[in-house]
């Protein structure tokens, strides 16, 4: 840690206003109440104060290599009640020498200067407690900013980890079901297994984009979701049916990448794998200059849902909302007898 005073000029110009303070209290005392010549309390006033003031500015080493935290107390009371001696005894000295000196015919003030020699030593040890106690404030002051900092560049290098993570679980997940389709068209339909491989290819390479991002624009993100459709539709055909109410300025806001593929993914696997019929999957879209509300929602046969998922994916569309915006109200799941609704909210000021 530099010197906070020489470090910075406002504290430089703070210290010496201070001194220049007390120095017009000194002089005031000796002018007014010690009935003493101006030349005397302003000399006295100089001398005294620009010396200790010079010497306060040196106080900051022994105060930055004595912590109190590394030292027991007896090293600690020893190292400053030397500092402080070595401190005092300079300025008194060099002080009462130059002062005798210069005043050494006025006998009223050398009488005044001897008396005044024990109340300036516990005057000195006064002033060095507060200036060691004001040393130590700002130590312990730049120590809170700095852990501050740590603790939060650590925050972020586990949040960071932790979306990394979850985006993680999205990929193989996606990719596992994509191909299961494609492996069933190869031998059906290769034309469309292979334009699945070709969407799936715009999709990774989308999500590999996205990979180190971690906000993007909510009209990327609806063209991601095409992509993941468009590799369904060639598998279910007319069976899936998709319907959209967006305003325009949404498409500008912002919400993290690929937080909506997995709910899309559910919308599918529930609301078409079971179903024989049009299954319709409804996405709307709201938005002001703080949120965007996003609407996704399925239709599904109660009879046909005969298997339960394991719930990966709202898991981790929560878990990343929480990480990423510091909230669990963001996202709000129902469901009825014939259709599942999810509502996210994505704050635009974070």
């Amino acid at each position: 840690m530099l010197h906070p005073i020489l470090n910075k000029r406002t504290n430089l110009i703070t210290y010496s206003v201070i001194w220049l303070f007390v120095g017009c209290l000194n002089t005031f005392f000796l002018v007014y109440l010690r009935q003493f010549d101006w030349i005397i309390g302003i000399l006295e006033s100089l001398i005294f104060n620009v010396i200790f003031a010079t010497l306060g500015i040196g106080i900051w080493y022994p105060v930055y290599y004595t912590d109190i935290e590394k030292n027991n107390i007896v090293n600690f009371l020893t190292n400053h009640l030397a500092s402080s001696s070595l401190a005092v005894g300079i300025w008194l000295w060099v002080s009462y020498v130059i002062m005798s000196s210069v005043f050494a015919d006025i006998s009223d003030y050398i009488t005044y200067l001897n008396t005044s020699i024990p109340w300036r030593v516990g005057l000195g040890f006064m002033v060095y407690v507060l200036l060691a106690t004001n040393y130590y404030l700002q130590v312990y002051y730049q120590n809170f900013k700095d852990k501050l900092v740590r603790e939060s560049e650590l925050k972020a290098l586990v949040k960071e980890s932790q979306l990394s993570s979850l985006k993680s679980q999205i990929n193989p997940h996606f990719l596992f079901n994509s191909l299961n389709s494609i492996s069933a068209l190869t031998m059906v339909s290769p034309e469309k297994a292979q334009d699945m491989v070709i969407n799936l290819s715009d999709f990774l390479r989308y999500s590999l984009s996205q990979k180190n991002e971690a906000l993007t624009t909510f009209d990327k993100e609806l063209k991601n979701i095409d992509r993941y459709l468009s590799i369904e539709k060639i598998r279910f055909g007319k069976r899936l049916h998709v319907e959209r109410e967006i305003n325009e300025p949404c498409l500008r806001c912002y919400l993290p990448g690929l937080i909506l593929q997995p709910l899309m993914e559910n919308a599918v696997k529930y609301g078409v794998y079971e179903s024989t019929d049009q299954s319709n999957i409804y996405i709307s879209a709201r938005c002001t200059e703080d949120v965007l509300d996003v609407h996704i929602r399925n239709e599904y046969d109660p009879d046909f849902l005969t298997k339960k998922g394991e719930g990966i994916g709202l898991r981790n569309v929560s878990s990343r909302m929480k990480i990423q915006y510091g909230r669990d109200d963001l996202i709000t799941i129902e469901k009825t007898e014939s259709a599942f609704d999810v509502r996210l909210l994505f704050p635009q000021h974070v």
